[in-house]
C-alpha cells in the first residue's frame, strides 16, 4: 500500500518530528532512537544518515515540546517520554514513542449518519402527506357528499398533498387546506341554521295538528314523541328509536282503524235498513187502515147477512196478514237494534284500543323510561289512589352529578348510554309499583307510592349504592356514575307542579352539599 504524501516545512524541525513519528507508526517499525533517526533523516533528504545521539535527543525533544503545545490530551505520556530521554532509558523511549504513535494514528472515517436522518425525515414526510391525502379522500369528503364543489376542491386538494414535494408545494397545499376548512365552517353554520329552523317549523305544525282535531287521543301520543324529539339534541340513535317505535304504533293503529271502518259501515248499514223496515211498517199500516176503510164502507152500504158474513171474514184475514206483517217488522226491527247496538260497542272498543296504542309512545325513546305524558298520567293515578284511601305518596327528584364533564369528556353517546344505565340499575331495584321518568335531560323523576318518607328515603339511598357498586363501562372503563336526589312527600290535594318543585329543591340541596347524597324537602302545610 503506497504511503500517503504529506507536505511539509523540512526547515521546522517540529514539522519534521512529527511526521517521522507518522510514517514510524504507519510503516509499522519499532519507534527506537536509530530507527527514528533513519527516517529523519530520510524526510530531510539525508537518507542513510548514520545514527548520531545528539541529534536524536535533540529531536525527541523537539517532538517533546511538539507535543505538549498540540497535544495536551497526551500530557501524561508525554511527561514519561521526555523524562525517559533526560535518563537516555530508550528501551522506556521505545515503549512510550509506540504508545503515542497509537494514540496518533489516524481513525477511520465513518460516513456521516446525517444522510440516514435525512433520509428518515423524507419518509415520515412523505407518510404524513399520505394520511393526510388519505383523511381528505375517506374522512372529509364523505362528509361533504351534499356540495359536490367542496368535494371536488377536497379531492384537488388529496392530489396536491400526496405530490407535494418541495417547501413551495406544501405551502401552496397549506393555503388551500385553510381556504376549505373556511368554506366548510361557513356550509356547517347555514347547515345548522337550516335544521334549526325546520325544527322550529316542524315543532309549529305538532303543536298545531292537535288543535285541528276534534278528539287528539289516538295521535296524542305521536305528537308527543316528536316534540321530544325535536326539542333535544338531534342525535342518529334517538331518531332510529323514534321512527322504528312510530312505524311499530302506526302498522298497530292501521289494523285498528281498519276494524273501525268495518264497524262504522256495519252501523251505517243497520241504520240503513232500519229506517227502511220503519218505512215498510209504516206503508203497511197505511195500506191496512185503507182496507179497513173500505170494509166499512162496504158494511154500511149493505142489508145483506150473507155479504156481511163474507165482509167480516175479509177483515179477519186482513187483521191478522196485518198482525203478522206487524210481528214480522217487530222481530226484524229489534234484530237490527240489536245489530246497530253491537257495532257501536265495537266502535267504542276500537277507539279505546287506538287510544292506548298511542299511550304506547308514552315513553323517553333514548332510556325506555316513562315521558314526560307518562308521568303526568301515572302521577295523577297515584295521586288520585293516594287521596282516596288517604295513604302516604312520594316523589324522588334524581339528577346525575357532573354529566356535562362527563359528555365533554367522553362523548354524547357515552352520556346517553350512562342515562341508560342508571335507569336500568333503577329498574333493578324498584319496587313493581314505583316507576321512573325522564323529566329532561340527565333528570329523572321516580314514584313511589304507598311509601312514607323515611322509606322513600331508604330506596334512593339503597339506589345509589348499587349504582356505584354496578360500574358503568364506557370502552371496558369502568367509570363512577353517581347522582344526587332530592325526596318529597306529597299531601292531600297537593298539585303535581307543587310536589316536583319541592323536590327538586331538595335536590339542589343534596347538590350544594357535595353531591351523591339524598336530602329530604320539608313537610308541606296543608291548604
Amino acid at each position: 500500500m503506497a504511503e500517503p504524501t504529506v507536505k511539509i516545512n523540512v526547515s521546522n524541525p517540529t514539522e519534521v518530528a512529527r511526521e517521522t513519528l507518522r510514517r514510524l507508526a504507519m510503516r509499522r517499525i519499532a519507534p527506537t532512537p536509530d530507527n527514528y533517526q533513519t527516517l529523519y533523516g530520510e524526510i530531510v533528504g539525508v537518507p542513510g544518515a548514520p545514527a548520531n545521539k545528539a541529534s536524536a535527543e535533540t529531536a525527541l525533544a523537539g517532538l517533546v515540546s511538539d507535543l505538549q503545545e498540540h497535544h495536551p490530551a497526551l500530557s501524561a505520556q508525554v511527561a514519561s517520554l521526555n523524562k525517559a530521554i533526560g535518563k537516555n532509558d530508550w528501551r522506556q523511549c521505545s515503549w512510550q514513542l509506540t504508545e503515542i504513535a497509537v494514540q496518533l494514528k489516524p481513525q477511520p472515517v465513518r460516513p456521516p449518519a446525517v444522510d440516514n436522518a435525512e433520509r428518515t425525515q423524507d419518509e415520515n414526510l412523505a407518510q404524513l402527506r399520505e394520511l393526510l391525502a388519505k383523511t381528505l379522500e375517506f374522512g372529509v369528503v364523505s362528509q361533504l357528499s351534499h356540495n359536490p364543489k367542496l368535494v371536488e376542491k377536497a379531492q384537488q386538494l388529496a392530489v396536491a398533498v400526496r405530490e407535494a414535494g418541495s417547501a413551495a408545494a406544501l405551502r401552496s397545499a397549506a393555503s388551500g387546506l385553510k381556504s376549505l376548512w373556511v368554506s366548510i365552517e361557513l356550509q356547517a353554520t347555514d347547515a345548522h341554521d337550516q335544521q334549526e329552523t325546520l325544527k322550529r317549523i316542524l315543532l309549529l305544525l305538532v303543536e298545531n295538528i292537535g288543535e285541528l282535531l276534534d278528539d287528539d287521543t289516538w295521535l296524542r301520543g305521536q305528537l308527543d314523541m316528536v316534540q321530544q324529539v325535536i326539542a333535544g339534541p338531534i342525535r342518529i340513535k334517538s331518531l332510529q328509536e323514534a321512527e322504528k317505535r312510530l312505524k311499530e304504533v302506526i302498522y298497530k293503529q292501521g289494523l285498528v282503524k281498519h276494524g273501525l271502518r268495518e264497524a262504522t259501515a256495519t252501523l251505517k248499514a243497520t241504520m240503513t235498513t232500519f229506517v227502511s223496515r220503519m218505512s215498510d211498517a209504516v206503508a203497511a199500516n197505511d195500506e191496512y187502515q185503507e182496507k179497513i176503510a173500505s170494509h166499512i164502507e162496504r158494511i154500511s152500504n149493505t142489508e145483506d147477512v150473507l155479504e156481511l158474513n163474507l165482509i167480516l171474514e175479509g177483515l179477519l184475514e186482513e187483521t191478522r196478514a196485518a198482525q203478522t206483517d206487524s210481528r214480522r217488522a217487530h222481530e226484524q226491527l229489534i234484530q237490527e237494534r240489536d245489530a246497530a247496538v253491537q257495532a257501536e260497542c265495537r266502535i267504542k272498543e276500537l277507539e279505546t284500543e287506538l287510544a292506548q296504542m298511542s299511550a304506547l309512545v308514552r315513553e323517553d325513546p333514548l332510556t325506555q323510561s316513562l315521558n314526560r305524558r307518562g308521568l303526568d298520567d301515572e302521577f295523577a293515578r297515584e295521586a288520585s289512589r293516594a287521596d282516596r284511601y288517604n295513604t302516604p305518596f312520594c316523589i324522588a327528584v334524581l339528577d346525575i352529578d357532573n354529566f356535562k364533564a362527563l359528555n365533554d369528556k367522553r362523548g354524547h353517546q357515552t352520556g346517553d348510554d350512562a342515562l341508560i344505565h342508571l335507569v336500568k340499575i333503577a329498574r333493578e331495584e324498584m319496587r313493581l309499583t314505583d316507576h321512573i321518568a325522564r323529566l329532561g335531560g340527565e333528570e329523572f323523576l321516580v314514584i313511589l307510592p304507598n311509601t312514607p318518607l323515611d322509606e322513600a328515603a331508604q330506596i334512593i339511598t339503597r339506589l345509589q349504592r348499587s349504582l356505584t357498586k354496578k360500574y358503568f363501562l364506557d370502552n371496558n372503563e369502568k367509570v363512577l356514575i353517581t347522582f344526587s336526589a332530592g325526596v318529597a312527600e306529597r299531601i292531600a290535594g297537593e298539585p303535581q307542579d307543587v310536589a316536583i318543585g319541592r323536590a327538586d329543591s331538595a335536590m339542589y340541596e343534596a347538590k350544594q352539599a357535595g353531591k351523591n347524597r339524598v336530602c329530604l324537602a320539608p313537610t308541606a302545610e296543608a291548604g
